[in-house]
């Protein structure tokens, strides 16, 4: 008997049987699900943060499968920051606010010191927990695997030519070889990325194509392998130094990172680092995420701001900024005349306003020189939440006329018409001296 009605037309209409077959050939392949749909009600509760194995930091901040940005001008002091944060968090203790669940074994891969400046800069943040935070030498020892190599639960890899897809094979490699590892921490992100991190579609291939698959599971069964962080470098800064007073401290802060808005999309979470009026202080910014890491000012209110500052008398590591720092950054932004004050360690202070008579149209190519790539609409909204607020004809006016100077040009961005500096407009930002 025939099993396929294919096979009944060859039997009963051998003449057909060919046409038939042909016409079969031609239709497309039936499309299957890559996995079974799941009901809502089927997906366990959450576990306990102690028992869950997935979990890494405190109130689901990031888990297993996940991943984060830490963003930060160039030469602030991300290596350190990266180093100090991984032994904090491989003894199971809290780094700048951001508390692990437990001790966490952590891979670093980083492209930017020699060995020498890895074991100055370890030696450094040993001392610093030590004598500022009442760190003992041997649990540090022992997490860095000082004495025994066994015991280590921070460990370093230098991944030399490798980029894009084989970067992420190497990742792979690392959690294929050690499955205990909880995090991988990556600096800088563009040294592994390989490609144009302002083009979405290769941040999507990269972090979503490839690297997903290394860290999720792919049945979506609780069985996540391991969270990456990136360390990331910001945009160029306003040549306005009226604009750059508030640079990434205002509530597009995790928009502060050079590249895409799938960067944003990706991360489950965003930091950011950024400088102050004050050389060596700074803010800690959670534009991402920042409601689950619990911060709170004195009053007991949610806060998503801190301030830390580089270590004094020629150490390097970092410190926890005090409610003296915070008052000290708050009068050096009060003290410049015709200013409130700046947002402060707390993240609820004033923004110093930019002086209407000099927001002109090399103050739009400037934030257009920070910024590229958005429509005219949305420079309008994001111009229209500075202080002070120009208006949408007039963001609209300044624009149009840098583009007629040649210091702008406009071209596709995802859809839109996207504002870009010329050569010209990048070559005005560096004569100006604002």
């Amino acid at each position: 008997m025939a099993n396929s009605p294919l096979e009944l037309v060859k039997g009963f209409l051998p003449e057909q049987a060919a046409a038939v077959e042909t016409a079969v050939a031609h239709l497309p392949a039936r499309r299957r699900l890559s996995r079974p749909l799941v009901p809502l009600g089927q997906f366990p509760d959450p576990k306990p943060e102690k028992e869950n194995p997935a979990a890494l930091f405190r109130r689901g901040w990031l888990r297993k499968g996940g991943g984060a940005f830490v963003v930060a001008p160039s030469g602030v002091g991300k290596s350190v920051f990266t180093i100090q944060a991984a032994i904090c968090w491989a003894l199971g203790k809290p780094a700048f606010g951001v508390e692990p669940v437990r001790p966490l074994k952590i891979v670093i891969v980083q492209a930017e010191d020699d060995r020498e400046e890895v074991a100055e800069f370890r030696n450094c943040v040993r001392a610093g927990l030590v004598g500022e935070y009442g760190f003992t030498e041997s649990d540090i020892d022992r997490a860095i695997g000082r004495t025994d190599p066994g015991t280590a639960r921070v460990l370093m890899h230098k991944a030399v030519g490798l980029w894009g897809q084989s970067f992420v094979d190497e990742i792979g490699a690392i959690l294929d070889s050690d499955p205990e590892v909880d995090l991988v921490i990556v600096n800088p992100f563009q040294s592994y990325f390989g490609g144009d991190c302002s083009k979405n579609a290769e941040l999507s291939q990269f972090l979503r194509g490839w690297l997903d698959p290394e860290i999720k599971d792919p049945g979506d069964d609780g069985k996540d392998r391991a969270a990456v962080m990136f360390m990331h470098h910001t945009n160029k800064p306003p040549n306005d130094k009226d604009l750059r007073e508030t640079w990434g401290a205002d509530m597009f802060a995790a928009y502060i990172g050079a590249g895409g808005a799938e960067i944003v999309n990706w991360a489950r979470a965003i930091l950011s680092l950024m400088p102050t009026a004050l050389p060596g202080t700074f803010r800690f910014i959670a534009g991402k995420r920042g409601q689950r890491l619990g911060w709170e000012d004195t009053n007991g209110k949610p806060v998503f701001c801190r301030v830390l500052k580089h270590a004094e008398k020629g150490w390097i590591y970092w410190r926890q900024g005090t409610a003296e720092d915070e008052a000290a950054l708050k009068s050096a932004a009060e003290a410049k005349p015709g200013r409130r004050g700046a947002v402060g360690g707390d993240g609820r202070g004033g923004t110093p306003p930019v002086r209407v008579t000099k927001f002109d149209v090399r103050s739009v190519v400037s934030y257009v020189s920070c910024h590229p790539g958005l429509s005219a609409n949305k420079y309008c909204e994001l111009l229209g939440t500075s202080d002070p607020k120009p208006s949408r004809t007039t963001t609209q006016r300044l624009l149009a006329e840098a583009k007629d100077k040649g210091w702008l040009a406009v071209g596709d961005a995802g859809g839109g018409h996207g504002y870009t500096v010329t050569a010209d407009g990048e070559k005005m930002l560096g004569e100006v001296a604002y």
